[in-house]
């Protein structure tokens, strides 16, 4: 099971790649060093629409 890890943003910064046709986000958290990910463009719009319209989860505490 994958374990699931929520951080505090500070702010964050987005750009396109050209040579690799991805889009990569470097996140900058309250706490700890910053944070790179790279995404493809499909992958970037799914993440924009659902920070459009958050939706809260509630789960299980085991």
């Amino acid at each position: 099971m994958s374990e699931t890890k929520v951080i505090a943003v500070k702010d964050w910064t987005c750009a396109m790649s050209d040579e690799l046709g991805r889009v990569a986000l470097m996140v900058n958290p309250t706490e700890g060093e910053p944070v790179l990910v790279l995404l493809t463009i499909f992958q970037a719009a799914k993440l924009g629409r659902e920070l459009q319209s958050p939706k809260r989860v509630q789960k299980p505490v085991l």
